[in-house]
């Protein structure tokens, strides 16, 4: 006779087995993200320290300084070399949170292999002592009894999986609300500078259009999170990218007039309605995660009743 104890402990040791796979793979991934993001991060302070150099030189005694200050456009060039070593800023420091985040999640999954460390030992001792006792016995049902652990493993496996997506997309939902507001706004203020308001108005469209863009960093990161746990699930449900396009935000500092303001006005716009649209997406592959998980919850009962019908007559 096989003891009930031995099945219920292979089983239990099972999951926690392939769970460490799964661990492993998401590890490997999570330092392969990493290495991207640092250049990325490397290459975004070089680019800061540039600018903040260019400060420097027109704020000090300096032959560019001097040649401005001579052709009386020291101050205006000063004020574009500040708003753009701010947005150099903004970009090393939105990079920054984004590898100590991903670094965060490496040391979480090390962690967690280290834990189940000794799994794989305990696994192929329970393995060892059920085949010794089911040769011993003659177990008719030996091929019947290890196909079903198998599949319920894999079930098990399936719904952990769909739960860290499940987990990964309120992430995502949670983040989006704020940087639909932050947009609306620069879009009320977009429109406020289009019928002149003048220089607060591009000032406080400038301010929003800053937060909404750190809103619009901090959603592709949960987005890029949200990928790597469909990878194994269904990629082809994930979301696209939001795009938010700057390249007009400097022009209406300087060149103040309805033409750029309009075109400004229309990047915003589009940003708004790609976050709304997302945020729909989102609600949708949330609800299609959570059925898919009942589904596989229901199949997992039916599969472990068969087992355990077998492990009776065992």
């Amino acid at each position: 006779m096989i003891p009930n104890s031995l099945n219920a402990d292979l089983l239990i040791i099972s999951q926690k087995l392939e769970n460490r796979k799964q661990i492993l793979r998401k590890l490997q991934e999570a330092k392969r993200v990493y290495i991207t993001e640092q250049k990325k991060l490397e290459a975004t302070k070089q680019q800061m320290e540039d600018e903040f150099k260019d400060v420097k030189d027109l704020e000090t005694l300096t032959l560019k300084s001097i040649w401005y200050d001579l052709l009386n456009k020291k101050f205006s060039e000063l004020e574009r070399e500040q708003a753009e070593y701010y947005q150099a800023k903004i970009q090393f420091e939105s990079q920054q949170n984004k590898v100590d985040n991903i670094s965060l999640e490496i040391k979480s999954y090390e962690a967690q292999v280290f834990d189940l460390e000794t799994i794989k030992i305990q696994y192929e001792g329970l393995i060892q002592e059920k085949v010794k006792l089911l040769k011993a016995n003659n177990h008719p049902q030996l091929v019947d009894i290890f196909s079903k652990q198998e599949e319920l493993v894999k079930i098990d496996a399936y719904k952990n999986e769909i739960q860290e997506a499940i987990l990964a997309a309120e992430n995502v939902l949670t983040i989006i609300p704020k940087a639909v507001k932050e947009l609306k706004d620069a879009k009320d203020y977009a429109t406020w500078d289009m019928i002149g308001g003048g220089t607060m108005a591009t000032y406080l469209k400038r301010q929003k259009m800053n937060r909404a863009k750190l809103g619009i960093v901090e959603i592709n990161y949960t987005l890029d999170k949200l990928k790597r746990e469909l990878k194994d699930l269904k990629p082809d449900l994930f979301p696209s990218e939001i795009k938010f396009n700057t390249s007009w935000e400097f022009a209406d500092y300087f060149f103040d007039n309805i033409f750029v303001d309009m075109k400004i006005r229309e990047r915003i716009v589009d940003a708004y309605n790609a976050i709304l649209s997302l945020h729909k997406e989102i609600i949708l592959l949330k609800e299609k995660l959570i059925s898919e998980k009942k589904s596989q919850q229901s199949l997992y009962k039916e599969r472990e009743r068969e087992l355990m019908k077998l492990i009776e007559q065992a």
